[in-house]
């Protein structure tokens, strides 16, 4: 049985108190559980819009997400492009991300939303994928940029 649907509030909550379940859960235990969440979050976003497996066009998925995550879906980030890169993985750039609303930093701080892009993208082209973030808003970029990279073994 599904818990309280909050039919007052809604689905969506203030960005600050995510922004204190993620730095608090960062400083007790590091980017790890943050980055996990983010990852099952993405990938069972795109498992609940019945497209697991479906492609590795970079439009494609471009499109796909910047729907999902924007401003007419969970209004996590506004996806700037998908861009397929050289290894088989895709490169990122996304704005307004929840993790870096209100924050400064001197190292990259989207651990939860370049999360969803790892489980995101794994989902859709079903390779395991993993990322990391070389540029970050809160750093003073216009910008996010995540590498998202398939894992080889």
């Amino acid at each position: 049985m599904a818990g309280d649907e909050r039919a007052t509030l809604g689905q969506f909550m203030n960005l600050a108190c995510f922004q204190y379940l993620r730095v608090g859960t960062e400083e007790v235990a590091g980017r790890a559980p943050i980055v996990a969440a983010g990852r099952k979050r993405g990938y069972d976003l795109v498992e609940s819009l019945g497209l697991l497996g479906t492609t590795q066009d970079a439009a494609t998925i471009q499109r796909t997400l910047a729907a999902a995550l924007g401003a007419d879906g969970t209004r996590l980030c506004v996806v700037n492009s998908i861009a397929p890169s050289d290894s088989g993985g895709y490169t990122v750039h996304i704005r307004e991300g929840a993790c870096t609303t209100g924050q400064e930093s001197s190292e990259p701080l989207c651990a939860f939303t370049m999360g969803v892009f790892v489980g995101a993208l794994h989902g859709i082209t079903g390779a395991q994928m993993r990322g990391t973030e070389s540029v970050c808003s809160a750093c003073g970029a216009e910008a996010c940029v995540y590498q998202i990279e398939p894992v080889t073994f």
